[in-house]
């Protein structure tokens, strides 16, 4: 019974926290104007749910928020205004193209966008590469490479959005963002763990056969010594 309890209220506090994320994701950029904060902001929230995804250590919610916004602040603003650019170049075609196979290869485009949309932010948090080029191509690569749960993700979220907006729409001024956000952070950690276990697999596998071959490279010049 207190087991349940304790669940229970661990539930309802990861909620109030969604809730009070939302709250500063929204304060912060419209602060910045949008152009200045969103990019920031974003990185800064899918770094703490990186961190409650992958551990249970408990830590200073806003302290910690502002600190992940500050930590790639340059970088997140300059991604963002890719991303913008990109996206109202893209809606100003849609609006104005009339050529069916215009529009279906703006169609296309924009798929690629999404998806490289929906990974670029926790990969940011997650690796430590350099360069906005390939963040960008690995986004597009790991949603590619486990397509399932990039389709997965946008079934899941167009429903559940659509749901909220016919019946629930009050909702979406309390977590319309940060759910998002934790949304696409989970996946995404759920396609790097299956990539980065392949990746050792693949490494193990090799390093195996390597041995094997230098073993093997060993008895017979252990054998052509004896004959």
């Amino acid at each position: 019974m207190i087991q349940s309890i304790e669940k229970v209220n661990a539930v309802l506090i990861r909620f109030l926290q969604l809730i009070y994320l939302n709250f500063l994701w929204i304060v912060v950029t419209v602060l910045g104007l949008g152009i200045f904060t969103i990019g920031p902001a974003t990185y800064a929230m899918s770094s703490i749910f990186r961190r409650w995804i992958r551990s249970k250590d408990q830590f200073p919610l806003t302290k910690t928020y502002f600190a992940y916004f500050k930590e790639n602040y340059k970088e997140s603003v300059f991604m963002s205004w890719i991303y913008i650019v990109a996206g109202g170049i893209l809606t100003v075609d849609l609006m104005y193209v009339s050529n069916w196979y215009l529009r279906v290869l703006l169609f296309i485009i924009c798929f690629f966008y999404v998806i490289s949309l929906i990974y670029i932010f926790p990969i940011m948090a997650h690796y430590s590469w350099q360069g906005y080029a390939i963040k960008i191509k690995m986004a597009f690569l790991f949603g590619f490479a486990q397509l399932q749960y990039t389709a997965v993700y946008i079934l899941f979220i167009g429903i559940t959005y659509w749901f909220i907006g016919q019946f629930l729409p009050g909702i979406f001024t309390f977590v319309g963002s940060s759910f998002l956000i934790f949304a696409s952070t989970w996946t995404a950690l759920q396609v790097f763990r299956i990539l980065e276990a392949e990746s050792i697999k693949d490494v193990e596998h090799k390093t195996i056969i390597k041995r094997a071959k230098e073993k093997i490279d060993e008895k017979r010049k252990i054998f052509k010594v004896r004959s």
